[in-house]
């Protein structure tokens, strides 16, 4: 479980705190990318299932899901121990914000990428539209 919201008038976390936090962090996000995953419970595969994530209303796979098979729980939930560290390391409103940003982040780069690529394939289209339009004509002789 995440720790618990601060109560008004408490301190905020320590350095120290603030340093456990992240690294729990950063070995979960390390774990659900090498397993591909965007969150624990969470994999789109296809561009229409990437955009179509909603961060603000993230609805991940539960482990009690009957419909998910032995290997898609195994591969869902890989990252199951580092994701009780960051839960227990950190804030829960931070667990919020920073798989948020993951989420979006991810997004963006994937986005970006299939926007390069588009912009690739264009470039080569110009291209070829230009040496079409360029090139000298044929002499019929």
């Amino acid at each position: 479980m995440p720790v618990d919201v601060p109560k008004l008038g408490s301190l905020p976390p320590s350095r120290s705190d603030r340093a456990k936090c992240w690294k729990a962090r950063d070995a979960y996000f390390r774990c659900l990318d090498s397993h591909g995953l965007y969150l624990q419970g969470l994999a789109p595969q296809t561009h229409e299932e990437i955009i179509a994530i909603d961060p603000q209303r993230l609805t991940v796979a539960s482990e009690k899901d009957r419909n998910l098979s032995k290997d898609d729980k195994k591969k869902l939930f890989a990252c199951r121990e580092t994701k009780e560290e960051f839960d227990t390391g950190c804030l829960a409103s931070w667990v919020q914000h920073f798989s948020l940003l993951r989420v979006k982040d991810l997004q963006t780069a994937h986005m970006k990428k299939r926007m390069d690529e588009e912009d690739a394939k264009q470039s080569t289209s110009n291209d070829d539209f230009w040496e079409k339009v360029t090139a000298k004509p044929k002499t019929g002789k």
